[in-house]
């Protein structure tokens, strides 16, 4: 026997767990290659390989593995430990799925719930349920397996596409780009309609860059920045932090005067010099290294001053000035890659009345929708990993409806995956469950078309009367148009909206006509109105009542989904924008805290109202307690105060993890998107009584100041008067500005106080003398006159309040 196989037999060997675990795996056919133990036996890991049949089973060559902790209560971070072991073991280990054993009778809803958002699939099993399956008893262990694995919905990838496993299609046109960009010199910007794949293109590219090791790449995302900051000082000091963790040599060089050297952009003291300072910097790596610098801009068009909404001004020429000056500096070192919805910015020789610095100064692509054989290769792929097969009508009827659109086809596919019979290991896929589905979809998911089609509504009105036009039938019209409107014409055939204009009669995406022809139908037959009555209904969601205050630029509702009757918070804003309010949303979507209300939906409504559906909390607002006889008891004031705070440890601006991250000598294209989420974080910039509730959960921030920014009726984001810190006025949204108001949000709650402008004297000087000495000291802390005074972040004052609680 084997050196390794000795020791394998002798770990097993140690307890009867071990040996029935293992006996198990064996009979359904794994080999174990790899043990490991730690904290004296009671966590351990087995290494499984595959043999053929099951590697064609699963879909994967790589190691299985299997972590195991004796500990008769799950606790969260057994899925935590099991993520780290497949990260450090990359790529050894497999990390589409993993097995987890505990000896909690609940371990398999446990583990499905801990792990429900993380990109590898976690199995639970609880050390009970070995007894059941051969050698031991009648049940398999395989299809165990198979169950709670098919429970996982991968058509369902709300967010941008990272992993390469993910990634479907356009490989031909990823090697393009790549080499183009990577000889310097060559600039591309790639269009399409939203949904369609851009950032995950860039991502790819990013990833494919990375590779070959002849590149520094910087990249931003526009749109969190525009949420945050609209400014070309924080964009061109963002670009700059992503150049300067993008290798170990830039971060070695010692001469750079503005990479590397801040925290936060409000920690810049002289804001007017990031220019000079940027230019400078890359002036530095140029010279002193000799790979070309790729710099990526994703949605690059909020830049333009013509953008509904935006607030950049004049940014988008000066930022390209220095661009494109650097680089005709330095000829064949800089790359530029853009991306977009509309090139129009790139095709204008003058913009916002003066010289536009990039006019036919990119190379202009589009990313159509994928190809009918991508289509299929990400049905079946996908749908093998989660037992379902596709009849070949099938696949054809729903490439036929979505015409390519990954997220439509993505978001048919989950509908098809949800309705699928219970307990099915296996199911096949049938061309009626595609009609079906296609049904579903134009009730349940209308918000995604209205999301996908709202900036050329919004922005380029001729591009969305010509769209309307084929849309509607009226195909005389639009041909005769297609001659006038040469330019918007090229960029719907760019979006594979129609592929020749000169002879099509519909849309090639069928399901996005079908909901413009519906649309059209609704408005014509429902007046609209600004205030809806129970039993009205916007999208696919039912109004039962009005809650909270009317007024402000939204009215809220409480709403009920159409299917399933699921019951929302459902938010209408008056003259709102939904392209504006999705670059609010989408940033926010990403942040999973219990204490920071979840955001589900957004869309435009049949009668132009935009709305966003949250979830529907249950509990009193914190201003219920704002008042002599109902203030909370000091012991509940801190309870609510660490769950605040422990939201913006979450998407607060995170340093330690950025410094963690910055060891690494280049950053992977998924380290990267925690890298700015933890560069840039978000602000809730209105914390008050108003906008935390206290559910069964405990303290729950809600409304992130979006009616503001979605109604556009007012250029500035002001928090409410007498929130913001004293000596803060007119700086750059910080941390330091949720904390201040979190401090003056509890002193209310914990003193019964009501507050108004200029009052912070006042109720420091009640808690000085009402409150405890604990209490008090961190509140006062929240509340200091002087910033250098204050926390310096959520984790500090977490950490001192977590102190004072059991």
């Amino acid at each position: 026997m084997a050196v390794d196989q000795q020791r394998i037999a002798r770990f097993l060997s140690r307890s009867e767990l071990r040996t029935k675990i293992a006996n198990v795996l064996r009979a359904a056919g794994f080999n174990i290659v790899w043990v490991n133990e730690e904290a004296e036996g009671k966590r351990w890991s087995l290494f499984l390989k595959l043999p053929q049949r099951l590697r064609d089973l699963f879909g994967t060559a790589r190691e299985v593995l299997v972590w195991v902790v004796e500990s008769s209560e799950f606790q969260a971070r057994t899925v935590t430990q099991a993520e780290q072991i497949i990260s450090e073991e990359r790529p050894r280990l497999c990390e589409d799925f993993a097995i987890i054993v505990t000896l909690d009778s609940n371990t398999m809803r446990h583990v499905s719930e801990t792990a429900e958002t993380l990109d590898t699939i976690f199995l639970g099993f609880d050390a009970e349920d070995f007894s059941s399956y051969s050698p031991y008893g009648p049940s398999s262990f395989i299809e165990a397996m198979q169950r709670r694995l098919y429970v996982r919905d991968l058509y369902d990838l709300p967010s941008a596409v990272t992993r390469a496993e993910d990634f479907f299609g356009r490989r031909g046109m990823v090697s393009e780009i790549a080499t183009s960009l990577r000889r310097g010199g060559r600039h591309v910007g790639l269009f399409g309609l939203r949904k369609i794949g851009k950032t995950s293109m860039l991502y790819k590219l990013r990833s494919t860059l990375q590779t070959t090791g002849d590149s520094y790449i910087g990249h931003v995302d526009i749109e969190r920045i525009d949420a945050i900051e609209p400014s070309a000082e924080n964009l061109l000091w963002s670009l700059g932090e992503s150049i300067y963790d993008s290798h170990r040599h830039i971060r070695n060089i010692t001469t750079l005067q503005l990479f590397g050297r801040y925290r936060l952009f409000s920690s810049i003291p002289d804001k007017s010099a990031v220019f000079e300072l940027f230019d400078h910097d890359i002036r530095e790596i140029v010279q002193k290294t000799n790979r070309s610098i790729v710099m990526m801009l994703d949605e690059v068009e909020l830049l333009s001053p013509s953008t509904p909404g935006s607030e950049w001004g004049s940014s988008f020429v000066r930022i390209w000035r220095l661009l494109r000056g650097l680089d005709q500096q330095f000829p064949n070192r800089l790359s530029y890659f853009v991306t977009g919805t509309n090139p129009s910015a790139f095709e204008v020789s003058t913009i916002g009345g003066r010289e536009n610095p990039v006019y036919n100064y990119f190379k202009v692509q589009y990313l159509h929708p994928l190809a009918k054989d991508e289509v299929d290769t990400l049905l079946i792929t996908l749908g093998h990993k989660m037992g379902l097969s596709w009849e070949t009508a099938a696949l054809e009827r729903l490439a036929s409806a979505t015409g390519g659109h990954p997220a439509l086809v993505r978001s048919l596919g989950s509908i098809i995956h949800s309705a699928r019979p219970e307990g099915d290991v296996k199911f096949s896929v049938t061309q009626a469950d595609v009609v079906s589905a296609i049904d579903r979809f134009l009730v349940e998911k209308s918000s995604l078309l209205s999301q996908i089609v709202a900036i050329l509504e919004e922005q380029y009105e001729d591009e969305y009367y010509l769209l309307e036009l084929l849309a509607h039938g009226r195909i005389g019209e639009f041909r005769e148009c297609v001659t006038a409107f040469p330019k918007d014409t090229a960029h719907l055939v760019g979006y594979g909206i129609c592929v020749n204009p000169e002879s099509c009669t519909s849309l090639q995406i069928e399901i996005l006509q079908t909901f413009l022809q519906k649309q059209k139908e609704r408005r014509a037959a429902e007046p609209t109105s600004k205030h809806l009555p129970p039993g009205s209904r916007v999208d696919s969601y039912e109004i039962i009542s009005s809650i909270g205050s009317p007024g402000g630029f939204a009215k809220v509702y409480e709403a009920r989904t159409s299917t399933g009757g699921e019951r929302v918070a459902l938010k209408v804003f008056d003259n709102g924008l939904l392209s504006a309010l999705q670059r609010e949303v989408e940033p926010l979507q990403e942040i999973d805290h219990p204490n920071v209300v979840r955001v589900i939906d957004h869309g435009k409504s049949d009668d132009g109202a935009v709305y966003m559906a949250m979830e529907l909390l249950s509990g009193k607002p914190l201003r219920h307690f704002c008042t002599r006889s109902t203030r909370a008891s000091e012991n509940e004031c801190m309870k609510w105060l660490r769950d605040m705070l422990s939201a913006m440890r979450e998407f607060h601006p995170d340093d330690v993890l950025v410094q963690q991250l910055r060891r690494h000598n280049e950053i992977s294209a998924r380290d990267l998107i925690r890298l700015e989420e933890a560069r840039h974080g978000f602000i809730h910039r209105d914390i008050k009584p108003e906008n935390v509730i206290i559910s069964e959960r405990g303290a729950v921030l809600i409304d992130f100041n979006i009616s503001v920014r979605a109604s556009e009726q007012i250029l500035t984001r002001s928090a409410t008067p007498g929130y913001h810190p004293p000596d803060g006025l007119g700086v750059t949204w910080d941390v330091d500005v949720d904390l201040y108001q979190l401090g003056v949000t509890m002193l209310q709650a914990a003193l019964g106080s009501e507050y108004f402008e200029g009052a912070a004297d006042d109720l420091r000087m009640a808690a000085k003398e009402e409150l405890s000495i604990d209490l008090s000291k961190i509140l006062l802390k929240m509340t200091n006159p002087a910033r250098e005074d204050r926390y310096a972040s959520a984790a500090q004052a977490w950490t001192e309040v977590s102190r004072q609680l059991p």
